[in-house]
């Protein structure tokens, strides 16, 4: 398979059929849709050629968090409003990659993987 071909399943769909596969993958669950289970496989395989960078997300997300809250108490404490608000964005930014990126979560991966592949053989 080529790089192109890599996403296809996952590339045709929607922006929103994309994020509640992306949620779902997260949160360990396959879709009931057969093609969208199928997308939800190749998004997991994907994810797990990569899972070498699975602690980088995770500790780059954290180490943000925690950068971000104190810049923000510090700057809000010389009353800096804009640099609050920057911070607060970073922070809101990091806990979404966090809550919502399946790399950070192998173990559900994992689970909505195998998952995936019953729909999706089920169905075909």
């Amino acid at each position: 398979m080529t790089a192109s071909d890599d996403m296809g399943m996952f590339r045709a769909l929607s922006y929103g059929e994309k994020r509640r596969v992306n949620r779902l993958v997260a949160k360990g669950e396959a879709p009931p849709d057969p093609r969208m289970a199928a997308a939800a496989v190749e998004l997991a395989e994907k994810c797990q050629r990569r899972e070498r960078e699975v602690p980088l997300h995770r500790g780059l997300a954290v180490v943000l968090i925690v950068v971000g809250i104190t810049l923000g108490v510090v700057a809000a404490i010389q009353g800096d409003g804009p640099l609050v608000g920057a911070m607060a964005l970073l922070v809101l930014s990091n806990v979404a990659q966090f809550a919502f990126n399946p790399m950070t979560r192998p173990k559900n991966m994992a689970r909505s993987l195998e998952a995936a592949r019953r729909v999706s053989a089920a169905g075909s």
